[in-house]
């Protein structure tokens, strides 16, 4: 069976800035995020190139991130939000931030409301507004996500050692 990945389009400034108090952003915040989201759900990511200038590990930023493009950086002088709304609105895809994107008119605000996930973080970890199961689910699409289940069933199963 082939597997087509959906997109989370992710704000990835906002999520290494989260809850910011004059701090560099951390790059534990998006390390979180990725081990987070199962591979079956590709998550673009598109961060302001000046967050590199912000982040408090840039060099492993540059290195896992960057150069292998699992982020994307906007161009000089141009907002990351433009470019992760105009993406998600092509794709019809859900969008992970929790600015409110309230100067961007060009998109419904109830399209917004109902493709926008919000998140914080406790003790280093990622929590969803929405529990993870249902975001997959709205992601993926009914027919995949008991597929998706069945497989995670699989891999839990190596892991605790029943099926090696």
């Amino acid at each position: 069976m082939i597997i087509i990945k959906k997109e989370l389009i992710t704000d990835i400034a906002n999520v290494a800035c989260f809850n910011m108090r004059e701090q560099a952003a951390k790059l534990s915040y998006i390390d979180a995020l990725y081990k987070t989201i199962p591979k079956e759900i590709e998550i673009v990511g598109i961060a302001d190139i000046s967050l590199f200038r912000k982040i408090d590990e840039r060099i492993r930023y540059k290195r896992n991130y960057l150069i292998p493009k699992r982020i994307i950086e906007a161009p000089s002088k141009t907002k990351a939000d433009e470019f992760i709304l105009n993406y998600a609105l092509e794709k019809n895809a859900f969008i992970l931030s929790n600015d409110q994107y309230r100067e961007y008119n060009f998109v419904p605000e109830d399209w917004l409301e109902e493709h926008r996930v919000s998140f914080m973080f406790i003790k280093g970890q990622i929590i969803f507004q929405y529990p993870l199961d249902d975001i997959i689910g709205k992601v993926l699409g009914d027919q995949e996500i008991s597929s998706l289940r069945s497989n995670q069933e699989i891999n839990d199963e190596i892991e605790e050692g029943y099926l090696l």
